[in-house]
């Protein structure tokens, strides 16, 4: 579940109206970042998130799982504990290849938990970048067709011509395919995934 901060101050709203005695709802738990699910190896992942209770929030504890070993520590500031709607932040470095687990742990005034489960997956693969076509469309313009792939997400690609960096209006996705025209007779087409690693490649007409 992800969570935007807005969602919080309607739960609040909502439920603080009708609240009892008993607490019979255990904290509600949600990641803001990261959004894309996979990280690079020795990156430091910087995980930010909220939890809200009608009667408090007293602890939210990171565990992270490899290979069935799990490690764990508290995350939410003692300044924030008690309080119905909390934030918490902290990094967790990927140190391992291949995929494991984060989960948030979330206790409440009562004692009840509630566990936010995200897989994470290393990704150390640059996207994969084709260019199709380059063509001079005329003596001072170019027209560049290609596609970048990548097994998680193509966050953006940029043609580069001269000192200036075009970033191309595509959606987000694992295969996205381009069509651009520069005013320039060489370029430079870079496609950056999700979690930064890049792939570059020159794009310059055939004779």
């Amino acid at each position: 579940m992800r969570a935007h901060p807005l969602l919080f101050t309607f739960l609040i709203l909502s439920l603080s109206g009708c609240a009892r005695p008993n607490d019979a709802m255990a904290p509600i738990v949600g990641i803001i970042t990261p959004k894309a699910g996979a990280v690079t190896q020795g990156q430091a992942v910087t995980v930010d998130g909220y939890a809200f209770d009608d009667h408090g929030v007293t602890s939210v504890t990171a565990r992270v799982v490899v290979d069935g070993r799990a490690s764990e520590h508290e995350v939410l500031p003692e300044s924030e504990r008690g309080k119905r709607v909390v934030h918490y932040r902290f990094q967790v470095q990927a140190e391992q290849v291949g995929n494991f687990e984060l989960q948030i742990i979330a206790t409440d005034t009562s004692g009840q938990t509630r566990t936010l489960s995200m897989p994470l997956v290393l990704d150390n693969r640059p996207p994969r970048l084709e260019l199709e076509r380059v063509e001079l469309v005329d003596e001072n313009r170019i027209r560049i067709v290609g596609t970048a792939q990548d097994d998680v997400e193509v966050d953006r690609v940029v043609v580069r011509y001269g000192k200036v960096f075009s970033r191309l209006n595509l959606p987000k996705g694992k295969n996205v395919s381009f069509f651009v025209e520069v005013p320039a007779t060489t370029a430079t087409v870079i496609a950056v995934d999700a979690v930064g690693n890049r792939t570059e490649l020159p794009a310059t007409p055939k004779p």
